[in-house]
């Protein structure tokens, strides 16, 4: 198992360099250099200073290699919107908040779809399983936007100043992708429910509850586990919708903001790589996961 980890660490390292360097190659084709550099106030030794400031006169593989240094001694330098904030006091201030809505929806998610799913299975072709069946449909087939403009219509209890005002924000969040858990886990429930495992274990005697927790939702959580790393991806990217509409300040206000006039390319950059960043190593955590779940795959 040890080995399976370490294998799977090393790995994730030029995963994490091909993403940051695909990244940085499409956000340089944004028009940064035409909005900060066209202000006929500049000379054109004003607008040579500020290329060298940015890095910009350097070779394109040079530039990329001073970003990884910048990445990792978190030298991120500063925005170029009004203000001139430093980059990573903004990631500081707002990150963790949109970090915290994604993982508090995120296990909300995970802990109600699992459940749902398992008694779908366990009740499968009964009205607990049709009604739960008609829940996760709905909730798959309305837009987060919406049900987040509804919420902020009728409800004036909002935000993430306090408790009460989070609840909506986690949970019409954790509802959006709440449904994949539910049919995720109800699939795999009736598939391990019909294996051959399931019908020795009762052969020989061991009862239902045992022989469905110990066997059949062990081996049914492996595919959702496995599908969790890009899930996470899902509703990290997705809270964005729901941080503008429900006033969460969270990262999201930052990175719109850096599309406007002049465009912060390297603010974009920074909040893409990190995100990204995040969901290669959720990944790397689900691999693990799985892989002591089903040691057959730690032994490969």
């Amino acid at each position: 198992m040890l080995g399976f980890i370490i294998r799977r660490t090393l790995w994730t390292i030029p995963v994490v360099l091909l993403a940051t360097f695909i990244t940085f190659a499409l956000v340089k084709q944004l028009p940064f250099e035409d909005d900060v550099f066209s202000n006929p106030r500049y000379t054109g030794a004003q607008v040579q200073a500020l290329k060298d400031l940015y890095g910009l006169n350097d070779a394109y593989l040079v530039q990329y290699g001073n970003f990884l240094r910048d990445l990792v001694t978190y030298d991120l330098g500063a925005s170029t919107k009004p203000g001139a904030l430093q980059i990573s006091e903004i990631i500081e201030a707002k990150l963790p908040v949109s970090m915290q809505l994604g993982l508090y929806a995120f296990l909300f998610s995970a802990v109600v779809g699992t459940t749902l799913g398992v008694v779908s299975a366990l009740r499968v072709n009964t009205i607990p399983d049709y009604s739960i069946t008609l829940l996760s449909t709905l909730a798959f087939a309305t837009p987060s936007f919406v049900t987040a403009v509804v919420w902020v219509k009728y409800s004036p209890n909002y935000g993430w100043e306090t408790w009460s005002q989070r609840v909506g924000p986690i949970l019409l969040l954790g509802i959006s992708i709440m449904p994949y858990f539910i049919r995720l886990v109800r699939a795999s429930m009736l598939e391990s429910l019909q294996g051959e495992y399931i019908v020795t274990a009762r052969s020989k005697g061991i009862p239902w509850r045992t022989t469905v927790v110990r066997h059949a939702l062990r081996n049914s959580l492996i595919p959702t586990i496995v599908n969790a790393g890009p899930l996470f991806g899902f509703v990290l990217t997705g809270s964005f919708i729901i941080e503008r509409i429900m006033n969460v300040p969270g990262i999201a206000g930052e990175f719109v903001a850096a599309f406007g006039q002049p465009i912060d390319n390297k603010m974009i950059l920074v909040t893409t790589v990190l995100i990204s960043t995040i969901i290669i190593l959720m990944n790397l955590v689900v691999d693990i996961i799985v892989g002591w779940l089903d040691p057959r795959i730690s032994h490969g």
